[in-house]
């Protein structure tokens, strides 16, 4: 064979077998091997045979493509109050940003906030937090927008004052989806030694906290598609059948719109990293914590939430009415006063700073011998009054008070009080006493308007 054929011949299988078939380059060039496409290559026409050409068929007509459909994703609105600000906030905004159902988180944690503290009107419609503010805003994806003052940022620094946000601007200028709220902790406070239950006076006040985001969730909020309540996790200052009590009167209000999330069942007490008050927590067990609600919330996600219709409210509302007449703090209004002289018998002592924090304020319980009622009606021989312990973690001058001196008290019952959600000291063992503040102290609860 002369050159330039056995040159044609090589050149034409190398190209039919490069056009053919998988490159590989682990594959040692042969003129003479057999190339591993050639099965699925044309064979080389002899010399005395015409080439024909190959009949090319025309193409299939396409079907026209649809657009894919874009699945609804949810906006979602986070509140809560100090245990929010240990990690359980942050870990829950952090995991629900990356979940490809979620479009944009919207995160607010105050410290020191009841429910009311979250609404434009009642007791607590200026209420501002002193002891802990974080926001994290933004749509899944980009970077969040995010403000923080917490103790524990700068030696030495403590939060400034800062107004409370309010659910109805927030319901307004985000138009949420999915509501979590992560709330409940210090309505403890309202049970004064930790154990004691009264439950007639119990009931009303705690109704008298919820009751009107209830009814604010149920009749103001149409974006709203669900709602997760988020309850304490087991609190080392008081016993569980308080928080039994406090859980089932915020199951009081569960139905398809608004589930209630036991986070008792979520970790274990005692946890790592626990503070002084045997309450606050963080660490691992907060990221935990939020990891086991994240996983109630998703768990809805994939069940099709987004895609149903708005869940009903009516089942909320006949909740709310149910509690019609014991919801004394939906707006400020005169509360029953009296004005007595009366001597000093028992007093509980202050709580010191380390079980006191994260929190500013602090109250002790006094226990008084009616002498005489001056003005108004009151018909015990024996009353309580909660003093103010600490005021933006300064201690009150409470030595002044000295157990068999006498006072003229103007009192204001206590129920319906900015400071009746406050930290205190029981010790007195007379908690059945239907208790009263002076009205100069409750002129200087330092969380409203300032």
């Amino acid at each position: 064979m002369s050159l330039l054929p056995r040159f044609l011949a090589v050149f034409l299988a190398l190209t039919l077998c490069v056009l053919g078939a998988d490159n590989n380059p682990a594959q040692e060039e042969d003129d003479d091997a057999q190339c591993p496409c050639a099965s699925s290559a044309p064979a080389e026409p002899r010399a005395s045979e015409p080439v024909q050409q190959a009949k090319l068929k025309k193409p299939a007509p396409q079907a026209p493509t649809t657009p894919a459909k874009t699945e609804p994703r949810a906006k979602v609105l986070v509140i809560g109050d100090s245990l929010g600000l240990c990690g359980f906030g942050k870990t829950l905004d952090s995991r629900l940003r990356k979940d490809p159902s979620i479009a944009a988180v919207y995160t607010y944690l105050a410290c020191g906030t009841v429910p009311i503290s979250w609404l434009k009107t009642g007791a607590l419609a200026k209420a501002h937090t002193g002891c802990g503010f974080w926001t994290i805003e933004g749509k899944s994806g980009e970077h969040a927008a995010e403000y923080q003052d917490t103790f524990g940022m700068q030696r030495g620094k403590r939060p400034e004052s800062h107004p409370v946000p309010k659910l109805e601007t927030l319901l307004e200028e985000h138009h949420p989806d999915i509501l979590v709220i992560q709330n409940g902790t210090n309505l403890l406070s309202l049970f004064s030694d930790g154990k004691t239950i009264l439950p007639a006076r119990h009931d009303a006040q705690i109704r008298a906290y919820l009751s009107p985001m209830m009814q604010l969730l149920a009749q103001k909020a149409p974006s709203l598609k669900k709602v997760y309540w988020v309850s304490p996790p087991v609190s080392g200052r008081v016993t569980p059948d308080v928080q039994d009590f406090l859980l089932h009167r915020i199951a009081a209000y569960e139905c398809a719109f608004l589930n209630v999330i036991d986070s008792r069942g979520l970790i274990k007490y005692p946890y790592r990293n626990t503070m002084p008050d045997k309450e606050h927590f963080i660490g691992r067990d907060m990221d935990a914590w939020a990891e086991g609600v994240l996983q109630r919330i998703s768990k809805d996600l994939s069940e099709g939430l987004l895609t149903s219709a708005p869940l009903p409210k009516q089942a909320l509302l006949s909740a709310v009415a149910k509690t019609a007449g014991k919801t004394a703090l939906t707006a400020p209004k005169e509360r029953p006063s009296v004005v007595v002289r009366a001597k000093l018998i028992a007093k509980s002592e202050p709580l010191s700073t380390e079980k006191l924090h994260p929190y500013q304020e602090s109250m002790v319980s006094f226990v008084y011998q009616v002498e005489e009622v001056v003005s108004g009606e009151y018909k015990d021989s024996e009353l309580v009054v909660m003093h103010p312990a600490h005021i933006r973690l300064k201690p009150e001058r409470l030595e002044t008070y000295n157990v068999g001196d006498s006072f003229r008290l103007e009192l204001l019952d206590f129920e319906g009080s900015p400071w009746e959600a406050i930290k205190r000291n029981e010790e007195t063992g007379r908690i059945e006493l239907r208790p009263f503040i002076r009205k100069e102290d409750e002129a200087r609860f330092p969380s409203l308007g300032r």
